[in-house]
């Protein structure tokens, strides 16, 4: 394990790795529950993830569940190769962050009342993702950071 700045820096890679991986399987865990809700609640005869709309935003989840695991795997690859990593982790964690902080959202609201419960698990997904968002620096300061390591001065 490297010594002084270099080992502060290898556990700041290490955290904020494992934060967007965290955050990248908590979207996966928001869309499984809300998908499974929608295939089982009724409305007006019909269930309820047949509406248009409901189906356009799981969409978005989706695909923000791909974009953070895309930045995951290539912050953990460039890290394997030992490559610098730093803009790559930073980009990983507030894509993975931000995501899953809109797919906890969308779970809640597409439970209804139901979902601010304690008893609904939707709940649990919001919480934690807006937990993340300010662990090891939130999206912000990464933004700031990243705009100085990618653009010229």
């Amino acid at each position: 394990m490297p010594r002084g700045v270099e080992g502060i820096e290898a556990i700041r890679d290490a955290a904020l790795l494992l934060t967007a991986a965290e955050a990248a399987g908590g979207i996966a865990g928001a869309l499984d529950v809300t998908l499974e809700y929608l295939n089982t609640r009724t409305a007006f005869g019909r269930k309820i993830g047949s509406f248009q709309a409901l189906k356009h935003t799981c969409a978005e989840i989706l695909i923000g569940l791909e974009r953070a695991r895309s930045h995951v795997y290539h912050a953990a690859t460039r890290i394997n190769d030992g490559e610098d990593a730093e803009a790559a982790l930073r980009m990983a964690k507030v894509e993975a962050c931000d995501s899953f902080a809109f797919a906890g959202d969308r779970a809640i609201q597409f439970h209804g009342g139901f979902g601010f419960t304690y008893e609904c698990d939707a709940q649990l997904f919001l919480r934690r993702a807006l937990w993340l968002q300010y662990w090891f620096g939130d999206g912000p300061h990464h933004r700031k950071r990243l705009a100085e390591l990618l653009l010229p001065a």
